[in-house]
């Protein structure tokens, strides 16, 4: 078939072909569109991460360079969230299913 070639800390093929999936996240990356599409699983999925009682107080706003930005209705919420900041990270990784999220920051 194609005889794979090692250059400096990357591999290709004779014909420089590469694996579908390392275009797909270089691409999505680039683009910033991966963001997009996690920022939209959480946003949908959002009381499941903050539970129904919290959901009609806390909105996801975006997601910059790995950082879910929150808006809080008060500053008394915001504290309570900030101290349950791992927890949180850790919910919409799981919902992402990969470590994407990796802080909080609120608005």
């Amino acid at each position: 078939m194609f005889e794979t070639k090692r250059t400096s800390k990357k591999s290709y093929t004779g014909n420089k072909l590469q694996d579908i999936s390392v275009l797909l996240e270089h691409v999505l990356a680039k683009r910033h569109i991966s963001e997009d599409i996690h920022f939209k699983t959480i946003s949908e999925r959002f009381s499941e991460v903050v539970g129904p009682l919290l959901i009609g107080h806390v909105k996801p706003q975006k997601i910059d360079k790995n950082i879910l930005v929150l808006h809080a209705d008060n500053s008394a919420l915001k504290f309570e969230l900030s101290i349950q900041k791992k927890a949180i990270i850790g919910k919409c990784n799981t919902l992402l299913g990969r470590p994407f999220i990796q802080g909080i920051r609120f608005v």
